[in-house]
């Protein structure tokens, strides 16, 4: 039984928007503070249980690589979903802060593997035409998931408990989990083969320097995306002393304007065929987002929140967009995605435990510039590929 493209990317980014969902399911303040109740820890141990959902993936990315190309992305894309039933229906049923850990990490393994398979079975539906459309749209999960974390989990923490939001993930994975096994088909590497053979090609791909130049710049990306979605609530509440109404639409405006500003990036990427030229000019945009974070009237905090979201998603998708014209050959895919990925989990790794412990030592005030400068880091590694695009551009 297999569906039309369109409708298996709807499973698959329903699939990655639960993913998203779990990773940040205690990031609204009441939720936080009553996990820290319920298991009688402290906020640093909270930091560690937040973070550590990345934990996993900066080692089994590259690996990651490896095994969607020997088992095939379909199978892949199960084992996220069982990881993440498993992770969420562990932590359902333990008030143990040390079980709560391991849960996290266990669900963590769906992170490892989402953006690689992900980018695979894209690349696989959409290789006649949609692929800029496709991985704009897809680059919006971990906003959208925010959006839903947001707005649906505090009801269902109002109306059921916390550990219920355990359980509907738990519940969910399971559901998409099923429609992957039914629906999607498990499209190869050209390269499969010996294990011999798949440690060289990913020698040959870490060899290329464009990749390891783009995978650098995805590392900014998530770096100052994981920190906004961990602590725009807090720069809401203690920065402009926002109601707490205000302060969720906020954030969820933050998520849900992805939606529309993916499709917008697909659309640019699929007419002018320049993704990096957009993810330079979205870089220097985003490091002035970030430099004026604490300093923005309050009257203009949502244009902020806009603007910063949409470079967000530009930047992403445009260095996801760009990996496909860098690799020597089709069978470097896999493997070249799994090191862009690589980095983008160690940014989201290490983004919210920096951000937070100079935070509190410093205050917003002063994070804004590394912040800033994170941003200018991925504009300069943007520039040699805008100036490539443009030399191709005059050449034709």
């Amino acid at each position: 039984m297999k569906g039309s493209k369109w409708f298996k990317f709807t499973l698959l980014y329903l699939g990655a928007i639960i993913l998203s969902i779990s990773q940040m399911k205690i990031s609204p303040t009441d939720l936080r503070e009553s996990f820290i109740s319920l298991l009688n820890i402290s906020p640093l141990e909270v930091s560690i249980y937040v973070s550590i959902f990345a934990f996993a993936p900066v080692f089994l990315a590259i690996p990651g690589g490896n095994l969607v190309k020997r088992y095939g992305a379909k199978l892949i894309s199960i084992l996220i979903m069982v990881a993440l039933f498993l992770g969420n229906f562990i932590g359902y049923i333990t008030d143990s802060y040390s079980v709560m850990l391991v849960a996290r990490i266990i669900e963590g393994i769906s992170f490892s593997f989402i953006m690689v398979t992900g980018m695979v079975l894209i690349t696989h539906w959409f290789k006649d035409g949609g692929y800029g459309l496709a991985v704009g749209i897809f680059g919006t999960f971990s906003a959208f998931g925010y959006a839903a974390v947001i707005y649906i989990l505090p009801m269902i923490y109002s109306s059921y408990g916390l550990k219920s939001i355990w359980l509907a993930l738990a519940v969910a994975s399971a559901i998409i989990g099923v429609f992957f096994i039914l629906l999607f088909d498990n499209p190869r590497s050209e390269s499969n083969g010996s294990e011999k053979v798949n440690k060289a090609s990913l020698k040959e791909a870490f060899s290329n320097s464009r990749i390891i130049m783009l995978a650098i710049a995805m590392s900014t990306v998530s770096f100052i995306l994981f920190t906004f979605l961990d602590g725009y609530p807090t720069i809401f509440k203690t920065v402009y002393n926002l109601a707490p109404e205000a302060s969720s639409l906020n954030s969820m405006i933050f998520g849900l304007i992805g939606i529309p500003v993916g499709l917008i990036i697909g659309f640019l990427i699929e007419k002018t065929g320049k993704p990096l030229t957009i993810g330079f000019f979205s870089f220097i945009i985003m490091a002035i987002a970030c430099f004026v974070t604490d300093k923005t009237p309050e009257t203009l905090l949502l244009v902020q929140v806009i603007v910063l979201s949409t470079c967000i998603s530009f930047t992403s998708t445009s260095i996801a967009a760009s990996v496909p014209k860098v690799v020597k050959h089709p069978g470097l895919i896999e493997d070249s995605f799994a090191i862009v990925y690589l980095f983008y989990y160690v940014g989201a790794l290490i983004g919210i435990p920096i951000v937070s412990g100079l935070v509190s030592s410093y205050g917003w005030a002063i994070v804004v510039i590394p912040l800033t400068v994170v941003a200018l880091i991925g504009a300069v590694l943007a520039y040699p590929f805008l100036r490539r695009e443009n030399k191709v551009n005059q050449i034709n």
